[in-house]
């Protein structure tokens, strides 16, 4: 497909990668030139009801997730007849490229799993579990590390948008399933705990807990005790109690993601004071040397007023809001010059049209919908939509969702 169009603006420039469901490339969004991952629905697919219900849950399930560790949907939709998805282009490694068979150092294997732990509880928050969580899965932009790949993902509540593996199947990679995937039963959060107990063994040990034939690696991952850790490095005897409880057989006795990112939080690495230090200082800079003191959190709104403009029509108790909130927000003309200093856009009631003529500001845009508009979202998206807010809109919520776009620009 490179040089080819999708669906009239998404040039496609190169390929990323390929998989089981879909090929991924780098476009571009015209006339934009905003570059973006662009993932097709292979075409030996194309006339597969099942593959194309899966393709389209990965984009509710991965849009329902907003946290800066998350990758941003920007749009879904067809082009001769192939299911595509449009995200976030990210530029970097994946934690499996970083590992490459060697420890990464005890520091920073407390950083990565702790920013993981802060994102996978922000999922379960949701009720949204991975299920395939992974090295490959997670790639490291500068200093963040950011989840990718929710297409097993599924959202603990019914409808097309909830769990479609039947009881009994089992799914994932079988170095990091745990046990009651591995035996095909029903899953929960504490499946990806037990993934990120696998993750964090990897990280410190250079290998995943259980390597080998496939079927040894399951039956391992049932019955098999957590193996001691093999490390040159010495690991803080609180940090091997919790990876030990996180790959706990029992699903009801491993800690919540919540509790995994709090007590990661709390370990403490200054060597003067009995820490430990990373092993490469240079790797992830700064941060990693003096580790964290506190669970990473989504950002809030910038601690200075940030100009934002409003083209429409909205109550002043929205805007005395967002000004509590950090936002200086000021009625604008949709077809007037937009100030230097405005850094994005709210069009509350706006149509896809006008959504894509306010695009070419190169500003993100936000809108608004009913709860249950379920057309009203991608057609939005699709216009060029940074989110969406709900109605009735809130000053904090649509804070947050402006604190995230202008932060993700």
């Amino acid at each position: 497909m490179i040089g080819e169009i999708v669906a009239g603006r998404y040039r496609v420039d190169a390929e990323l990668g390929r998989g089981g469901m879909g090929i991924v490339y780098r476009a571009a969004q015209l006339p934009l030139e905003r570059p973006v991952a662009l993932k097709v629905l292979r075409r030996e697919l194309v006339d597969d009801p099942k593959a194309r219900m899966r393709f389209e849950r990965e984009a509710r399930v991965a849009s329902a997730l907003e946290h800066p560790a998350a990758v941003a949907i920007y749009d879904f939709g067809e082009h001769e007849g192939a299911a595509f998805l449009v995200m976030e282009l990210l530029e970097g490694d994946t934690l499996a490229q970083r590992i490459a068979g060697a420890p990464v150092g005890v520091a920073v294997a407390i950083e990565l799993s702790t920013q993981l732990a802060d994102v996978v509880a922000a999922a379960h928050a949701i009720g949204l579990v991975h299920r395939d969580l992974k090295p490959e899965n997670a790639m490291l932009t500068g200093e963040r590390l950011r989840v990718l790949d929710f297409g097993l993902a599924f959202l603990r509540a019914p409808g097309p948008a909830g769990r479609m593996t039947r009881e009994g199947v089992v799914v994932g990679t079988p170095e990091y399933l745990s046990p009651e995937q591995a035996r095909g039963e029903d899953v929960g959060p504490p499946t990806d705990v037990y993934a990120m107990g696998c993750m964090l063994h990897e990280m410190l040990t250079g290998q995943p807990p259980f390597a080998g034939a496939e079927m040894d690696v399951l039956t391992k991952q049932m019955f098999a005790p957590p193996p001691a850790l093999a490390t040159t490095e010495p690991v803080p005897a609180a940090l091997d109690e919790l990876r030990r409880g996180m790959l706990d057989k029992v699903a009801a006795r491993r800690p919540s993601a919540d509790e995994v990112r709090d007590r990661l939080a709390a370990l403490d690495p200054d060597p003067e004071r009995g820490r430990v230090r990373a092993r490469d200082d240079g790797y992830l800079g700064a941060r990693a040397r003096r580790m964290v003191d506190a669970a990473p959190r989504p950002e809030p709104a910038p601690s200075d007023t940030v100009e934002i403009g409003v083209v429409g029509a909205v109550p002043p108790s929205l805007l005395i809001g967002l000004s509590a909130n950090g936002f200086a927000a000021f009625v604008v003309s949709a077809d007037a010059a937009i100030g230097a200093e405005t850094r994005a856009l709210f069009a509350p009631n706006a149509t896809e049209a006008e959504i894509a003529a306010l695009a070419v500001h190169g500003l993100p845009v936000i809108t608004d919908a009913d709860r249950g508009d379920a057309a009203r979202l991608p057609a939005t998206l699709r216009a060029g939509a940074a989110d969406v807010v709900l109605r009735p809109v809130t000053a904090a919520e649509l804070a947050r969702k402006l604190a995230r776009v202008v932060r993700r620009r």
